[in-house]
């Protein structure tokens, strides 16, 4: 587990230095995630057509990362290389709304 967890928070790193898109989205990010995973492997799914419904059946079997794995190793990068952090508009939303995330998971 924990292989896949250095894996998944290296491939992030990756694509964060790459793409400053998905520093700033999560949603962005884990596409990014997806297609880099499909190429790597050269599984041949067409992501444009690729059922939802299959996706989310097939995610461990395809080796496809959970979307709260991606989201920690983001957060765990932009902590630790500041260079990578989202823009200030979405650091501030972040900031502004991790209080009511906190008291809404203790609740």
């Amino acid at each position: 587990m924990k292989e896949r967890l250095n894996t998944t928070l290296a491939l992030v790193k990756e694509i964060l230095e790459e793409d400053e898109k998905a520093r700033n989205s999560d949603n962005h990010l884990y596409l990014k995630v997806i297609e880099s995973i499909v190429n790597s492997k050269g599984f041949p799914i067409d992501l444009d057509n690729l059922a939802i419904t299959d996706f989310l059946s097939n995610m461990d079997l395809l080796g496809f990362p959970p979307f709260e794995s991606v989201r920690r190793a983001r957060q765990k990068n932009q902590a630790k290389y500041p260079w990578l952090d989202a823009s200030n508009e979405v650091a501030l939303f972040r900031a502004e709304n991790e209080e009511a995330y906190r008291e809404f998971a203790v609740s």
